[in-house]
């Protein structure tokens, strides 16, 4: 299994960051081998204790698209840094092609000791409780600040085997100290063999019937660095999907940090000169 260099935690589309000697995407249809208690110990900590390199923003375009009606597109920008232990998230979405479209604007904080969201209304921050964290970006996707935040990395773990989704896995299964956390009862991760990143996320309800899945769509070399290029949210229920698209990055960023922070007023960060791909 290669090792990457960093992983950027604290939000699920996060950048992936796999160092050159290692970054190799094998197809091949070799059987994929059950890990050892330790073994899959050390990937799960491994996955867990990667660190940012360095800040970073990057620029997307989400479309959603209902199983039935027409796709609706928006654009938007994120922004991260990991600061005294804490990786911080900033998002901002509107509707693509209007010019006053409304901004929703959010702040993202994930540790293992905390996870707090906050969004911008009437002028200023105001945080968002956990019972509200499953609502949408925007009303009418299917991606929402839980899916971002990803809380659930924090949560005890139970290694369940090995497997594929196009490419080599092991699974990893997450559930909340308490019996459910906002209706939700457990989350299953599959973590990419070559990678040891997530190729697919599954959240399953009390019932222990699967709500939503966040899949891996592709990956981009990017300044020399392997990074999440796309990837896709999925209701199980309506069938309703959303796919988000990566369109240009600035790696190794150094930002203000202004832009993190919740106490100030949600204003345009500063422009960054990004890359596109």
């Amino acid at each position: 299994m290669s090792k990457f260099a960093a992983y950027l935690m604290g939000a699920v589309f996060a950048l992936i960051f796999v160092s050159e000697a290692g970054a190799q995407i094998r197809r091949g249809h070799d059987r994929v081998v059950e890990l050892s208690q330790g073994e899959a110990e050390e990937m799960w900590r491994t996955f867990r204790s990667a660190k940012i390199a360095g800040d970073y923003a990057m620029d997307f375009v989400l479309t959603h698209s209902p199983r039935r009606g027409e796709s609706v597109k928006y654009e938007g920008k994120i922004y991260g840094t990991e600061r005294s232990g804490r990786t911080l998230t900033r998002i901002r979405i509107k509707k693509a092609g209007v010019p006053d479209a409304k901004v929703y604007d959010f702040i993202l904080l994930n540790s293992p000791k905390e996870s707090k969201v906050w969004k911008a209304e009437s002028g200023k921050f105001v945080e968002i409780p956990p019972n509200e964290w499953l609502k949408p970006l925007v009303d009418g996707v299917i991606l929402s600040p839980f899916d971002l935040l990803t809380p659930y990395v924090n949560w005890p773990h139970k290694y369940s085997g090995p497997g594929r989704i196009g490419q080599a896995v092991h699974f990893f299964d997450l559930a909340p100290s308490q019996k459910v956390f906002n209706g939700i009862s457990g989350v299953r991760m599959a973590l990419t063999r070559e990678f040891n990143s997530p190729a697919q996320t599954k959240i399953f309800s009390e019932e222990g019937k699967a709500l939503k899945t966040v899949s891996l769509g592709s990956v981009k070399k990017i300044d020399g660095l392997w990074i999440v290029a796309e990837l896709s949210a999925r209701d199980e229920s309506t069938r309703d999907k959303d796919n988000l698209r990566f369109r240009a990055a600035k790696l190794n960023a150094v930002l203000p940090a202004s832009i993190f922070d919740s106490s100030a007023s949600p204003e345009d960060p500063p422009v960054v000169e990004m890359r596109a791909f």
